[in-house]
């Protein structure tokens, strides 16, 4: 039973493309389903395999053959632990990559074979690693939670940038499970390639200075894909805001030179994408999975 297990999966594999092994197959899988139900395997399949392999052996490799027709059911058992072992770590590491962002766990930045083609979840404008960041300031911008957490997560995002509207679902969830037990500040780092960057950073402190940031900052991100200076000013007055207050305010570009500041925070902390996030120092890049977020929040919180 123990090869036609193993036979069943090669088999069922190569029987895609040949009609001869879809025959085998069929054989392995009767034998299996026979004595899984404590009956007798009637076709002789693993002796017939056996025979053949040994039989291909025989005309290369003699001493070869021979070792293997007398421990055919122990090399079998060895497939066996090998398949189950192999098919083990699939499941971790799909389960690590769902979980941790990379199939090798928590907090690891090593090959993974199920993001190797997959988009790097981040917007650049540099080529250094995050290990390379300098941590940053929360400086005078908006936060929620609590204001003297012990906890305090720093995140340098873009407006226009969709892969920092891909974190607002964390962000919410996270300040769902922490409270006040964490602050969490948002600083603006308008990216040169994304069209309004600027705009939309400047916009949300004129929101600010009316107490309407956060409603004005979710409100970005829900009309991200069909933004403009229009919408924008609409956002302003679908948010309850001063239309006339705000208008003016973003017209004259009075907050520039705050945006401005922002973005040379950032440069100073040598980011090179968005979001980027330090949580008491710690950088992480991208809207990584939640998982990755609890576990350092988790740490820092123990200290």
């Amino acid at each position: 039973m123990v090869f036609c297990v193993i036979a069943i999966i090669i088999f069922g594999i190569l029987g895609l493309f040949s009609a001869k092994y879809r025959t085998y197959f069929r054989e392995a899988l009767r034998c299996v389903g026979r004595q899984a139900t404590l009956r007798k395997c009637d076709t002789d399949f693993d002796n017939k395999i056996k025979s053949k392999i040994t039989a291909k052996l025989m005309g290369k490799s003699p001493s070869t053959a021979r070792f293997v027709y007398k421990r055919f059911y122990l090399i079998s058992w060895v497939f066996v632990i090998l398949l189950f072992w192999s098919a083990a770590i699939f499941v971790t590491g799909i389960y690590n990559f769902y979980s941790f962002g990379n199939c090798n766990g928590p907090g690891a930045e090593g090959f993974c074979i199920f993001d190797t083609m997959s988009d790097i979840g981040y917007s650049v404008i540099g080529g250094i690693s995050a290990k390379d960041l300098i941590p940053a300031s929360a400086d005078d911008d908006p936060f929620l939670g609590g204001e003297n957490a012990k906890v305090t997560i720093i995140e340098f995002g873009c407006f226009r940038c969709s892969y920092t509207k891909e974190f607002e679902s964390t962000r919410k969830q996270l300040l769902e499970k922490y409270n006040n037990s964490i602050k969490f500040v948002f600083r603006n780092f308008p990216l040169p390639q994304h069209n309004l960057s600027r705009e939309t950073a400047e916009a949300s402190n004129c929101a600010l200075e009316q107490g309407k940031y956060w409603e004005y900052h979710n409100s970005l991100f829900d009309n991200q894909k069909n933004m403009s200076i229009e919408i924008m000013k609409k956002i302003a007055i679908d948010i309850g805001a001063n239309a006339e207050q705000f208008n003016q305010c973003f017209d004259s570009k009075k907050f520039k030179d705050e945006v401005e500041k922002d973005y040379q925070d950032g440069l100073k902390s040598k980011l090179y994408g968005t979001p980027t996030f330090f949580i008491n120092g710690r950088a992480l890049v991208g809207p990584k999975p939640i998982g990755e977020f609890i576990k350092i929040i988790d740490e820092e919180l123990g200290k």
